[in-house]
């Protein structure tokens, strides 16, 4: 597959794989991820944690257990409460309890149906029972709806429903706006209406029943399809520890029923009532206290003031959230694709803090959610395919090579420059090198008196000899030239004794001549012998030709020419040496010195030497 088409087919393919479980999927593991990482965001310091100090709550908790006796009290104690608030100036009051059966005393109901007639603001929760499990995640079904009892005599304009609905994970994110009764009329959450108390006439949140929709002021409010919003939260349940901020403004029942907070400390707010002790239970995890849970009384009042803030989280347009995992998807692929080596990871990081700032920014700004986790999923799986897909032809064209350029080095030389660091520069690099040249003497009659197929034998079998005995000694072939080798030692992997590696290989050459002799004589009456030049020193390596159409690694310059001319002054079964090659050998090797001798292309005659072993 063409390297720059397969990131975006990756890419496609990563999409599509994603794009079915972000769009169509309906759960589990990957949106209890999704989530943890949108819960990130809500995360506020101390001092961005501002509780709306018009949202006051009075606490059912243990002082007013100890101080009334055990639970339930008699309703006309809330009732008195209700009313008092209400005449100093309260906007509106929630008993957040369910009063689903009449009393025992019917003049507490009477009480507090009096008071209730009396102030229309004053609120009571109906509660919603849904079957165990839903048709699908859109679907919002109810089995039955739990009012309160009839003797308290509340208007409908007085209820509102306190379901709070978790998430997989068990943790509460989202306000369900209103739920249908029976006649397909909206009753809506108890926090809507306290927070339309508060609200001016013009920025109320109403339901409309012709669109389908909630609307606030003139924006329609981004709910989903079970008419829930994502909320923030401005308090956790680790406001009570000591130390930390108070959270909302809470005061024990207790304590107001018996007149030890004046009332006119309630004028122009709204009050919660409802049970705020852990033996009456109503406590709930959410994105901000996922360890300790928070009491529900203060998850509404959470709720109140996201609605009183118009901080309404949504999802991003699913097509787009698709498009963005696309994109993003793509990069990472394609930086996979070119970027080398450390760079690769640099590439990676940087991607994945490019996605993170977006979400971040996209939060922020327009209190959008992105697809965060299936993002991330695809740049790791766009990174980790296309990784793997690079190394897979990295190591097939390592093999390549290996088995190309084992014909021409030694299998140990490939592994050295296969492993080495430093790459050889188009063009060439001038390096110290050997250069041995090997040819046959006598070939040609020899060849007049066998067959073709005789004659490629002798050939292949000769060229085969030299080989292996250049590789052994860590050279690199050249090229073949008819019966003549030309052989280098010292490239493309330097070597720093390559003219004694060249010479040992010359001395072998020779000894395994002398045998290859008398098997010819033997075979065919006549023997073979190979003349040998031999020369060390600067050459310029690399590749030589025509880029577009053939290129060849070879050595070119001085020290190639002499070597060649050396090969021709070397009688049969000799070795022939210059004199840079003669100077770093005499030390180590027998010389024969054969005096100066003119060469073709030299202007002065060079002094040779014959090898003829080491000492």
């Amino acid at each position: 597959m063409h390297t720059k088409t397969f990131p975006i087919i990756i890419a496609c393919l990563i999409t599509l794989i994603l794009g079915g479980l972000y769009i169509g999927g309906s759960g589990g593991i990957l949106q209890v991820t999704e989530n943890a990482f949108r819960d990130v965001l809500l995360l506020k310091s101390e001092e961005e944690r501002l509780p709306d100090d018009r949202i006051k709550m009075i606490v059912i908790d243990d002082e007013s257990l100890q101080t009334l006796g055990s639970f339930p009290w008699p309703r006309s104690l809330y009732a008195d409460v209700a009313d008092e608030l209400m005449s100093a100036g309260a906007k509106a009051v929630a008993i957040d309890l369910l009063l689903l059966e009449p009393s025992a005393d019917a003049q507490d109901d009477q009480r507090l149906s009096e008071v209730m007639k009396r102030w229309p603001s004053i609120y009571v929760p109906v509660q919603a029972v849904f079957p165990l499990l839903q048709k699908d995640k859109h679907s919002l079904e109810i089995e039955r709806l739990d009012r309160p009892a009839s003797t308290i005599g509340a208007d409908k304009n007085q209820l509102g429903h306190v379901n709070v609905m978790q998430d997989q994970d068990g943790i509460i994110r989202r306000l369900t706006l209103g739920l249908p009764d029976e006649e397909g009329n909206m009753i809506p959450a108890l926090s809507v209406r306290l927070a339309n108390a508060l609200l001016e006439k013009r920025e109320q949140i109403i339901w409309d029943a012709d669109k389908k929709v909630w609307i606030q002021g003139n924006r329609i409010i981004p709910t989903n399809d079970r008419y829930q919003v994502r909320i923030d939260y401005y308090s956790t349940a680790y406001d009570s520890i000591k130390g930390a901020l108070r959270g909302y403004d809470r005061q024990s029942f207790s304590d107001v029923l018996l007149g030890h907070i004046d009332p006119n400390y309630y004028k122009d707010t709204i009050v919660l009532l409802g049970p705020y002790s852990q033996t009456l239970g109503d406590r709930h995890l959410t994105p901000v206290s996922r360890s300790i849970p928070l009491f529900g009384l203060e998850i509404h009042a959470n709720m109140i003031q996201s609605l009183l803030e118009h901080d309404y989280y949504q999802e991003i347009n699913p097509m787009i959230g698709l498009i963005m995992i696309f994109i993003i998807t793509l990069l990472a692929s394609i930086s996979a694709a070119y970027f080398k080596g450390f760079k690769t990871y640099i590439s990676f990081g940087l991607i994945i803090l490019l996605y993170m700032s977006i979400g971040y920014m996209c939060f922020y700004l327009t209190d959008t959610y992105i697809p965060f986790l299936y993002g991330l999923l695809g740049i790791l799986a766009g990174f980790v395919v296309v990784t793997a897909k690079k190394s897979s032809d990295e190591r097939a064209l390592r093999k390549h090579v290996t088995h190309l350029f084992g014909r021409y080095v030694s299998p140990d030389v490939v592994t050295a420059l296969l492993a080495s660091k430093d790459p050889i520069k188009p063009g060439g690099v001038r390096m110290d090198i050997t250069v041995m040249f090997i040819d046959i003497r006598s070939f040609t009659p020899l060849a007049e008196q066998l067959s073709p197929e005789e004659t490629l034998s002798i050939l292949n079998r000769y060229l085969q000899m030299c080989t292996e005995t250049v590789f052994r000694h860590q050279g690199m072939l050249d090229k073949f030239l008819g019966d003549g080798v030309m052989a280098i030692f010292g490239a493309p992997q330097r070597l720093e004794s390559h003219v004694e590696f060249a010479a040992d290989a010359a001395l072998e050459l020779t000894r395994l001549a002398e045998k290859w002799t008398a098997d010819m004589e033997a075979e065919y009456g006549r023997g073979i012998q190979f003349g040998i030049g031999l020369e060390c020193g600067e050459a310029v390596v690399g590749n030589i030709g025509s880029e577009s159409l053939r290129m060849d690694y070879t050595a070119i310059g001085d020290t190639v020419n002499v070597a060649a001319r050396l090969e021709g002054k070397a009688l049969p079964g000799r070795i022939v040496i210059g004199p840079k090659a003669a100077a770093r050998l005499e030390s180590a090797y027998e010389l024969h010195s054969i005096g100066r001798v003119e060469l073709k292309g030299k202007s002065e005659p060079m002094e040779l030497s014959e090898l003829l072993g080491k000492r």
